[in-house]
């Protein structure tokens, strides 16, 4: 029997996201899901552990308004736009309070988490031997890595990560139907391994579309709906970040968040402008063009650029 798991970002938040919880939080620059994001953040959920393979503003939004206690990545930081503000001033001055950071390299938090999806106890990588990665730990002390000599005589010493299954992720695609079975294209980062990682995953789709739909290009379904939780039907739900084949990234407002978020007081009027001052993503995007104008959201459109089709038959 078909269950519909649809549910608004608030019932999911509130449902499946609780203080204290290890949350994978999912997106590789594209498709990140800021509807989720900003509803954990309006439910004053507190005391998380985050994780991803590399975390952008959407992490500076968290830590700035005091939801996480540690964060489990490689890179946090706005790539060609500049810092993460509140996660420096978190570190550096502990405000709103100090952070934990467990800093693994790239690759090794994409291995941890294949582990976790594939059920084995760790995964062997070469990308950290040598650094300080592998002598610093946080909250993992001596759990953090483990060297081993190559079982089968080759001398070479590999170091071992753990498998890292998070207790819920979530996370944005293109589309998914109600059952939760989710398809994603573009950049997948490190998508297909930390979502199946994941013990449950709440998902945010720009269209929720027939299980039809989906069975007829399944090459596309990046997560199987027996994984899912909560579908959540968020339109332009990765904005300020870019969707393929719905927007591009908006890089004038993640401006305007960087220059905000430079002082406590800039930051705290950015949130109380797009995050506490909106009830939802609906209202978002009203205020968004009641802001910047109609044009300006369309502007933001992908154009269309469409694949070829291909016959599925036998």
């Amino acid at each position: 029997m078909k269950i519909s798991k649809r549910m608004t970002a608030k019932d999911a938040v509130a449902k499946f996201i609780n203080d204290g919880s290890n949350v994978m939080v999912g997106g590789f620059f594209h498709s990140i899901s800021y509807t989720l994001t900003h509803e954990i953040i309006r439910q004053k959920k507190k005391g998380l552990t985050i994780s991803t393979a590399s975390f952008n503003e959407h992490a500076d939004l968290l830590i700035g308004a005091g939801c996480v206690d540690r964060i489990d990545t490689s890179y946090i930081g706005m790539e060609v736009f500049g810092a993460c503000e509140s996660f420096r001033r978190s570190i550096e001055k502990g405000i709103p309070h100090k952070v934990e950071l467990e800093e693994y390299s790239n690759f090794a938090m994409m291995a941890r988490y294949m582990a976790g999806a594939l059920g084995i106890p760790y995964m062997p990588v070469n990308s950290m031997k040598g650094s300080d990665m592998v002598k610093n730990a946080a909250w993992m002390g001596d759990n953090k890595v483990k060297l081993m000599k190559d079982p089968f005589g080759s001398g070479f010493e590999h170091v071992l990560v753990p498998a890292l299954q998070p207790e819920i992720g979530y996370f944005h695609v293109q589309r998914a139907d109600e059952e939760g079975n989710c398809q994603m294209w573009g950049i997948w980062g490190d998508a297909p391994w930390s979502e199946r990682a994941c013990k449950k995953v709440i998902v945010s789709c720009e269209e929720i579309v027939s299980r039809e739909i989906i069975g007829r290009d399944c090459n596309r379904t990046i997560l199987p709906g027996y994984k899912v939780v909560a579908v959540v039907h968020a339109p332009f739900g990765a904005h300020p970040k870019n969707c393929q084949g719905y927007y591009d990234v908006d890089r004038p407002f993640i401006r305007s968040y960087i220059k905000a978020s430079k002082t406590v007081e800039g930051w705290k009027k950015f949130m109380d402008e797009w995050v506490y001052g909106v009830a939802d993503r609906d209202e978002y995007l009203k205020k968004y063009i009641n802001t910047f104008g109609m044009q300006e959201f369309l502007n933001l459109k992908a154009r269309d650029f469409n694949s070829s089709s291909v016959n599925y038959g036998y």
